[in-house]
């Protein structure tokens, strides 16, 4: 990180100035990587959006701030990202300025299932405390000495980003076990009372729940048991490079008693965070450099790769750092792309877009071409996962208007023989293809939802007039 450059958090910033925008018009860390300053793109499209917005909200009779928080507020966003970047998001004027053209332009009929969600637990006070711990272990410790202040990422608010102000219909709540069981963000017991609880007040199976443990702890097979069997988790979520163990999944002695106990116990599914490495002490736990020979010697076992293995995203750094270089390089996300290109039997490794979309979406939407283009050139959209990475970002709703809105560049597509991405094929990454891994029945699940008490909830809450807040929770660089 720049030497001249200091963590806030985005949303105090935004109560500070009045510069909340409908989706973030910079990078927002969740503290697993160092946040960039606003590029001076982002600061146009900024600007560009308060003005779009003044012009908008006086002819309807509407205060800037009320009007960016609607669905024409949405809409302006995407004209000012357009304006900077080229005819990259699907919107029109008249979305900005009627309801009901938003309304037909896109209807709400996707199964949107996120696969990665997150809150903390009750006795963390915001972000900052998750770094104060993490920086014990090794990890950036840009942020200490930085006074910690409250802000509602816990389960309440959670339920409310995820599930009133965004279109999400199921999510999975994850987490990760680094250090000692006392300092996780979020134990295992926290994130099943999330998905207990929830479910217990929709009346129907709208949370799922990841299980969490370190491989390398002495009774880490003890604790994989407890957590299928007890506490029934629905997949695991490991985290390769914690530095106070870090393991890789190729690993025989480590990972493979792990993975085979856990099939033995009917559970067939790890999602793994890979790239947005920690530093350059931590990169090669990072790396998906393990994935191919895991996924091969375990053909049953579906391998989701959180964040589809991209190191970092970076405002200036020579070509192939920043995300993607002249010839389309993505540091780490190509490696991985390459080597299932070389290896057709790798049909069981699924890239997911927690974070990675988001902030390449609204950095260097040509990296996000690349992004998608390849994955699902090499994986197959059916092998795409969506994710969000909420709620550090809040809301996942700016997301889901992005990935509905984006294509990828013509010239990307001409040049490295992308294909457009279809609506069959966002329609497919939205939640049909997650819903297969975890046996949901989607069929069932749209016959239960909308008599369900979540979706009562849903609309009288709207008809109440509550509008989202554009509350981003994360870490911006200033």
């Amino acid at each position: 990180m720049r030497k001249n450059t200091m963590w806030v958090r985005k949303s105090d910033q935004d109560r500070a100035t009045g510069r909340d925008t409908p989706l973030p018009t910079q990078l927002v860390s969740n503290e697993e990587f160092s946040p960039i300053p606003q590029t001076e793109e982002q600061l146009r499209i900024e600007k560009r959006i308060f003005t779009l917005a003044d012009q908008y909200s006086r002819k309807l009779g509407m205060s800037r701030r009320a009007f960016l928080r609607t669905s024409g507020g949405m809409a302006t966003a995407f004209l000012a990202l357009n304006e900077t970047f080229g005819n990259i998001f699907t919107v029109s004027t008249a979305e900005a300025m009627e309801v009901e053209a938003y309304r037909e332009t896109w209807p709400k009929n996707e199964f949107i299932f996120d696969a990665q969600t997150h809150h903390v637990k009750d006795s963390i006070t915001g972000p900052l405390a998750f770094r104060r711990i993490t920086a014990k272990l090794g990890f950036n410790d840009a942020l200490v000495g930085v006074a910690s202040q409250d802000d509602d990422l816990h389960r309440g608010n959670y339920m409310k980003e995820i599930f009133f102000d965004s279109d999400t219909l199921m999510a999975i709540i994850s987490g990760a076990a680094i250090g000692p069981v006392e300092q996780h963000t979020l134990t295992i017991e926290d994130m099943i009372a999330t998905r207990n609880s929830i479910n217990e007040a929709s009346g129907s199976r709208r949370m799922l729940s990841h299980g969490i443990v370190d491989p390398r702890r002495p009774d880490a097979l003890d604790e994989l048991e407890r957590q299928v069997v007890e506490l029934k988790i629905d997949a695991w979520k490991l985290y390769t490079g914690n530095i106070a163990n870090p393991f890789m999944l190729d690993d025989e002695d480590i990972a493979y008693p792990f993975i085979e106990r856990s099939l033995e116990l009917g559970i067939n599914t790890i999602s793994v965070h890979k790239g947005l490495s920690l530093g350059p002490k931590a990169d090669k736990y990072f790396m998906p450099t393990d994935i191919p020979k895991v996924a091969r010697d375990f053909p049953e076992m579906n391998f989701i790769i959180y964040h589809s293995g991209m190191k970092k995203m970076l405002a200036s750094a020579p070509p192939g750092t920043r995300g993607a270089g002249e010839d389309g390089y993505i540091a780490w996300t190509t490696d991985l792309v390459n080597a299932r290109l070389k290896d057709p039997s790798m049909t069981n490794v699924y890239m997911e877009l927690g974070g990675v979309f988001g902030f390449s979406a609204i950095t260097h939407p040509t990296t996000c071409g690349h992004l998608l283009g390849q994955i699902i050139k090499a994986f197959g959209a059916d092998h795409v996962i969506w994710g969000t990475d909420c709620i550090w970002w809040g809301s996942p709703q700016w997301l889901i208007e992005a990935f509905r809105r984006f294509q990828i560049p013509e010239e990307l597509q001409e040049k490295f023989g992308y294909a457009p991405i279809t609506a069959a094929d966002k329609a497919m990454i939205f939640g049909p293809n997650l819903a297969k891994l975890y046996n949901v029945d989607i069929a069932a699940a749209r016959k239960a939802f909308p008599d369900d008490a979540f979706s009562k909830l849903k609309v009288a809450y709207e008809e109440s007039g509550a509008e989202p807040t554009n509350t981003s929770y994360g870490w911006i660089a200033v």
